[in-house]
């Protein structure tokens, strides 16, 4: 009978170590920046986003995209809007869209005199 109290007590103390375990689900939070450098090799994306409510002040990070093909169609300069995905205290970007495109800075080279 006791090892039968033992066993059960263990199973119970596993039981709760198992549920404090578990992740909390991912949150998601709707942004709009401008996308400041792409790094493909390493699947980053450096961006420039207003406040983020709920979750943090505007600031220039870089974010891991979730789907490296998505860095393909970004560049220094455009407007994105994305889902930023937060779990376990890391965030990737998701389903970009490139909403205006760079404009083109005209280089000194370019420039005409005035």
């Amino acid at each position: 009978m006791n090892k039968k109290r033992v066993f059960v007590s263990l199973l119970l103390v596993c039981g709760f170590f198992g549920a404090g375990c578990q992740s909390a689900p991912a949150k998601h939070y709707a942004i709009r920046a401008e996308v400041i450098s792409v790094d493909e090799p390493k699947g980053l994306i450096m961006v420039k986003h207003g406040e983020i409510p709920g979750l943090m002040p505007a600031m220039t990070m870089s974010y891991a995209v979730a789907d490296p093909i998505e860095l393909h169609k970004v560049e220094a300069g455009d407007i994105i809007t994305a889902d930023l995905v937060v779990s376990e205290n890391k965030g990737r970007l998701e389903k970009i869209i490139v909403v205006e495109k760079h404009a083109a800075i005209p280089t000194a080279r370019s420039a005409k005199p005035q």
